[in-house]
């Protein structure tokens, strides 16, 4: 037999009247998730390649932020046409995808070392993402590069436009690998697919 003094019902304050301390900003910081997309705008992408590939760059933006990931803008050729690191607002970041033009060689030196300086302190998972269509310049540098940011946790993810461009990506980026079909992009009818599907391997990441 219970007493009658024993309380029979029992509540307490809800958990969400209580504001967030004030370390929940940095506490997030160390989960989220942090994407660089850099996409090729040199010369050789005038006309549909580039149509397509600002298609899949902007279908890659969506699912990229559906999985938790805030990202940033490198057009890259000879140097970088544009560079909006991952602080900066999704609109923008889609807006300037939209105007990319193609023109100028090809180095992605000067992409890599924007993000080794931008993604190189921070926590979480920082990955860089490069389409190509051709070769990266200096590939001994590159590839040193390249290095440097893997040594610092940053990841890499490849899409070339043709085997010989998915080649020279992977042994600068990626030589550690194993070599995966889904890294070639086959043509230009396949090309919006193929740079949207990099946004797979930032889930498989988590």
């Amino acid at each position: 037999m219970v007493a009658s003094w024993v309380r029979r019902e029992f509540a307490g304050v809800g958990m969400t009247q209580y504001r967030p301390g004030r370390h929940l900003a940095e506490v997030q910081h160390h989960f989220l998730g942090w994407a660089l997309l850099c996409i090729d705008v040199s010369g050789s992408m005038t006309g549909a390649p580039l149509v397509a590939a600002i298609e899949g760059g902007l279908d890659f933006l969506s699912e990229a932020e559906q999985a938790g990931y805030r990202c940033g803008l490198v057009l890259w050729h000879h140097g970088m046409d544009a560079y909006l690191p991952t602080t900066t607002s999704t609109a923008k970041v889609r807006a300037r995808l939209k105007a990319a033009q193609a023109s100028g060689g090809n180095q992605l030196r000067p992409t890599l070392l924007a993000a080794i300086a931008e993604l190189g302190p921070m926590a979480g998972d920082r990955v860089v993402c490069v389409f190509g269509d051709g070769d990266v310049g200096n590939e001994a540098h590159t590839a040193a590069d390249a290095a440097h940011a893997r040594s610092l946790g940053i990841r890499f993810v490849v899409r070339g436009l043709g085997s010989g461009a998915t080649a020279c990506l992977t042994r600068t980026l990626t030589p550690d690998e194993p070599e995966e079909p889904a890294r070639t992009v086959d043509g230009v009818g396949t090309l919006r697919r193929g740079i949207a599907s990099m946004a797979t391997s930032l889930r498989a990441g988590r």
